[in-house]
C-alpha cells in the first residue's frame, strides 16, 4: 500500500491490523488514467467480508498478497483464495483474483515455484507476480490490476467444486436439447404422416 502510494520503503515492518484504504491514479500505456482504490484487509476480516451474501459483489478484483519466502503465508493465501473463489461460485459474484508474490529479493520456500505453478493452473488464473518493494520492482503490479479488473473473465477462480458443476449444468443443457431436438423430430414426423 505504501508503495502505491509512493512512499520509500521502510525496514521496520507494521502488521495491519485494521482497514487500510489508498487510492491513486495509474498511468496505462497511451497515457490513459485509472483511478485505483486499494482496501487492504488483514488476513482475519477475510471470513467477516464472505459473511454477507453479496459482499463480492461491490469488489472489481481481490489481491492476494503473500510473504515468497515463507512458506505458511503462501498456505494462508491459497486458503483465502479457495474462500473468495468457492464464495464467489456459490453467490455468483464471481471476483477476477491476482496473487503476489511479496519480498521477491528474499529466497523463496522449497517447492515454492512447484506450488505456485500447480495452484494457478488448477485454477485457471495466473502465475504469483513477483515484487519487491525494498528493490521498488513491482513488475506493474498497478497496471496488472486494472488490466484484470478491465478484463475480469481472464482472472477468474475456478475450484475443483465449481469446475465440477459447470460440467453438470452443461450435461443436463445438452441432454434438454437432445431431449427437445427428438420432440421437434417426433413431432415433424407425426404430422408428415
Amino acid at each position: 500500500m505504501n508503495s502505491f502510494l509512493g512512499r520509500p520503503y521502510l525496514d521496520s515492518y507494521s502488521p495491519t491490523a485494521d482497514e487500510q484504504y489508498a487510492v491513486n491514479v495509474v498511468e496505462l500505456p497511451g497515457g490513459i488514467k485509472k483511478t485505483l482504490f486499494l482496501l487492504e484487509i488483514h488476513e482475519d476480516g477475510v471470513s467477516k467480508l464472505l459473511s454477507s451474501k453479496e459482499s463480492l459483489a461491490r469488489c472489481d478484483i481481490a489481491v492476494f498478497v503473500y510473504d515468497s519466502s515463507d512458506e505458511s503465508s503462501w498456505k494462508r493465501a491459497t486458503e483465502l483464495l479457495m474462500d473468495v473463489a468457492g464464495d464467489g461460485e456459490d453467490t455468483s459474484y464471481e471476483v477476477p483474483c491476482l496473487i503476489v508474490a511479496a519480498k521477491d529479493d528474499l529466497d523463496s520456500f522449497p517447492m515454492a515455484i512447484q506450488n505456485s505453478t500447480r495452484v494457478s493452473q488448477d485454477m485457471g488464473i495466473e502465475a504469483p507476480i513477483p515484487i519487491s518493494s525494498k528493490l521498488s520492482d513491482f513488475n506493474n503490479i498497478f497496471r496488472r490490476i486494472v488490466n484484470a479488473a478491465e478484463h475480469p473473465h481472464l482472472s477468474i477462480p475456478e475450484t475443483e467444486a465449481g469446475r465440477s458443476r459447470k460440467q453438470y449444468h452443461r450435461l443436463i443443457n445438452r441432454s434438454l436439447m437432445v431431449v427437445s431436438a427428438y420432440h421437434v423430430y417426433a413431432a415433424r414426423k407425426n404430422a408428415s404422416s
